[in-house]
């Protein structure tokens, strides 16, 4: 009998949440290498787009369990006129008196539902492994309570974003007494666990800190990727216009960024100043679903845009493109994105925006691209320089496939 698991991803596609994507991508890799994947996730937001990777859990060896969300959605999504105001006051103040750690945690109310799915699978498929990722992190930590209900079973979860020390899910603001419950949480998780997993080491250490007692976790980084199947449909030779430097950005601005954007917009207007010819060449895209950053770039409207994020169409854009943006804020500055490693097969300049760190070292000792400083200063050196291709592309991509990620995590099953 081949290997089973259960995977408790909240937002797995069809779903469009954060987090779907790489573990939809690792579900793929997982089935095609023979392995059963039984997903739990929740239901999808009633009124909003599916996920653009919905195309991969096409498998017969995936299985979608879906529970309903628990979690008020006005909250989750926001109020939009006066009546949703007071209803999202009302569901605020229910949530304080409910929840003893961060109120701001979508998987909230959802244990019950969780444990019975969980536990109905493990006894009618006889599976052996549950792999749980969060944020939400709460689904941790109801995975931790079914391994100690069923000390058998083979637990590893994977952390995407750090949870104690996060700059948001509420825990920034948590008083002491909260926090105290998020972290007992997280001890139950380090005390059941048999594999703590993220996605780099930077990551990996700090939640190691966070630990309050001796973890009976092992800890281990499973790096993101890339999947050539994405990408080969895409990769098609174009001509670059001679007469115009394309910058593109795919995905969400993180929080402590607008501050990064605000320095690019004032450096865009000095370059308009001084070098209108330099800067008629360009044109910045943004692909996001954080269009109120737009408002920054009033007055540059001829340079820079903002559109909706377009899933994989993006990669079409990222190939007619001069060179790709990164972006990252202070929280996580050292961490090689999911969409970093999908655009080194495109063999585009890197030009990195942000705090600097792991990722803007990186880019630079491989000779990936360009670091534009805090203040932008050198903007316009850069956009010269970005009108000659890349000097070196030797740059191994092997290691970051896929079929490597997924070999790896094959090998902490059951």
């Amino acid at each position: 009998m081949g290997k089973k698991i259960i995977l408790a991803c909240f937002d797995f596609p069809p779903n469009a949440g954060i987090g779907g994507r790489r573990w939809a991508k690792l579900a793929k890799g997982l089935a095609l290498s023979g392995v059963e994947v039984h997903v739990i996730k929740a239901a999808p937001v009633k009124g909003y787009e599916h996920s653009g990777w919905q195309d991969d859990i096409n498998s017969d060896l995936i299985h979608i369990h879906t529970l309903e969300r628990t979690y008020p959605e006005v909250v989750s999504h926001g109020p939009t006129n006066l009546w949703g105001k007071l209803k999202y006051r009302s569901a605020i103040a229910k949530l304080q008196k409910i929840e003893k750690g961060t109120i701001y945690d979508v998987a909230i109310g959802w244990k019950d539902a969780f444990l019975s799915a969980a536990e109905q699978l493990i006894q009618d498929e006889g599976i052996e492994n549950l792999v749980a990722t969060g944020a939400p992190f709460n689904i941790l930590y109801y995975a931790a309570i079914v391994k100690e209900r069923n000390p058998n079973i083979n637990l590893l979860v994977d952390y995407r974003d750090p949870w104690l020390t996060a700059e948001n899910y509420g825990m920034k603001d948590l008083s002491p007494e909260r926090m105290k419950a998020e972290i007992t949480k997280q001890e139950l998780v380090f005390k059941h666990a048999d594999m703590v997993m993220c996605p780099n080491e930077f990551l990996l250490e700090e939640i190691q800190q966070t630990g309050v007692q001796q973890a009976n976790s092992s800890f281990k980084s499973l790096p993101h990727f890339f999947d050539p199947d994405d990408l080969d449909a895409y990769l098609q030779p174009t001509n670059a216009s001679a007469n115009q430097i394309n910058l593109v950005y795919g995905g969400a601005i993180y929080i402590g960024l607008e501050e990064t954007l605000k320095s690019l917009a004032d450096a865009l207007k000095k370059l308009k100043a001084s070098s209108p010819t330099s800067i008629a060449k360009l044109r910045v895209t943004f692909y996001t679903p954080h269009q109120q950053f737009a408002s920054i770039f009033d007055g540059l409207e001829d340079y820079v845009s903002f559109k909706p994020t377009i899933g994989k169409d993006f990669f079409t854009e990222l190939n007619k493109a001069t060179a790709a943006i990164i972006l990252l804020a202070e929280h996580n500055k050292n961490y090689l994105t999911t969409k970093f490693f999908e655009y080194l097969p495109f063999k585009k300049p890197l030009v990195f925006m942000g705090a600097k760190g792991h990722t803007s070292s990186f880019i630079s000792t491989h000779k990936l691209g360009h670091v534009l400083k805090d203040d932008f200063s050198n903007l316009g050196e850069v956009l010269e320089l970005l009108e000659a291709p890349l000097t070196d592309n030797s740059f191994s991509l092997e290691k970051y496939t896929l079929s490597n990620r997924v070999e790896e995590l094959r090998a902490l099953l059951k």
